[in-house]
C-alpha cells in the first residue's frame, strides 16, 4: 500500500499543473519571463550605458516588419532586454514613442503553447491586440495582448519554433 504524501501549504493536488488546475484542462502555464522591452529613438546609447554601468552584454540585432523596426537584445544575468529602435516614422513603436516618450513597452512572457494561451485569454474576457500569433524576433511567434486588460502593461506572449513544455527560449549572446 502505497502512502499519500503529506500536503502543506501551498501544496497541489495529485494531477495538478502549476497554475492549480487539473491536467488537460487548459494550456500549458506561462514558462518564463521573455524579456522586457524598452522603446528608444535609439538604442546604441542605452546599450552603452547598460554594459558600462551595469555589466551587460550585447546580444544579437535584428530587423523586423520589413525593416522598420531594429530591435537589439541586451543581457543582465538572467534577464534579457529587448530594444525597440523604429526605422520608420509609421511604425507603431515611433507612434509609442511620439505619444509617450521612451520607455517601458511591453512585457514578454515565453508560452509554450501561444495558440491555446490566447484563446484562453480570449474566453476569460481579455482584450486581443492580436488574434493570432505573427512573427516576431529569432524566429518566435509571438501575440500582444492589451494593456486595458492587464493593468496598463502591453503584454506580449512568445512561443519560440522548437520549444517545448518548461524549456523557455533565450537568445544567446554575441
Amino acid at each position: 500500500m502505497s502512502e499519500t504524501p503529506p500536503r502543506g501549504p501551498g501544496a497541489r493536488p495529485a494531477g495538478a499543473e502549476a497554475t492549480g488546475a487539473p491536467r488537460g484542462s487548459e494550456p500549458a502555464s506561462v514558462a518564463a519571463l521573455s524579456h522586457v522591452a524598452i522603446a528608444v529613438r535609439e538604442a546604441d546609447p542605452l546599450v552603452e550605458v547598460l554594459v558600462s554601468a551595469l555589466g551587460a552584454s550585447r546580444g544579437e540585432e535584428e530587423l523586423l516588419d520589413d525593416g522598420a523596426l531594429r530591435v537589439v537584445f541586451v543581457h543582465l544575468g538572467p534577464v534579457t532586454l529587448e530594444l525597440l529602435e523604429p526605422r520608420s516614422s509609421a511604425h507603431t513603436v515611433a507612434k509609442f514613442l511620439d505619444t509617450r516618450g521612451p520607455g517601458l513597452h511591453h512585457v514578454s512572457l515565453e508560452v509554450p503553447d501561444l495558440v491555446g494561451r490566447l484563446a484562453q485569454a480570449k474566453a476569460a474576457g481579455a482584450r486581443l491586440i492580436d488574434e493570432t500569433p505573427r512573427q516576431g524576433a529569432h524566429g518566435t511567434q509571438v501575440a500582444f495582448l492589451h494593456p486595458k486588460s492587464f493593468g496598463g502593461v502591453l503584454l506580449a506572449l512568445c512561443q519560440a519554433p522548437s520549444t517545448g513544455p518548461g524549456q523557455a527560449h533565450r537568445p544567446s549572446g554575441r
